[in-house]
């Protein structure tokens, strides 16, 4: 938009005289900043953070337990126990067993993924 065009719309859009709008278009192009170099860049944009205090211990965030997968990992256990050449060992009551077979040591992982995000 040229500077005509854009006095005209601050006298429409914001009612103003001509020379209040001529008078706000000056103020926006001083507050228009340089070119800065990639340098400058660098220190604005470092500039323009915010500090911020760094937790001194990590939260401790508390998981609701979810029985549907605890129910799956002991019916696994059930039948992994007939067949395993030794008893099963749950690592994890929501995610994971391990068991041996034919001399082979394997690792059953359960996993529940999120549900999509609808558009």
């Amino acid at each position: 938009m040229s500077k005509e065009e854009t006095i005209r719309n601050y006298m429409e859009k914001l009612d103003l005289s001509f020379q209040e709008a001529l008078s706000l278009w000056e103020d926006e192009q001083d507050d228009n900043l340089p070119e800065l170099t990639p340098e400058q860049k660098a220190v604005a944009k470092e500039m323009a953070q915010a500090d911020r205090k760094k937790e001194s211990t990590p939260r401790k965030r508390e998981r609701k337990p979810d029985d549907d997968k605890r129910e799956l990992i002991k019916i696994f256990e059930q039948l992994l126990d007939g067949v395993a050449d030794e008893v099963c060992k749950v690592t994890n009551p929501e995610r994971e067993i391990e068991f041996n077979y034919n001399g082979n040591r394997y690792r059953l992982t359960l996993s529940k993924p999120r549900k999509e995000k609808s558009a």
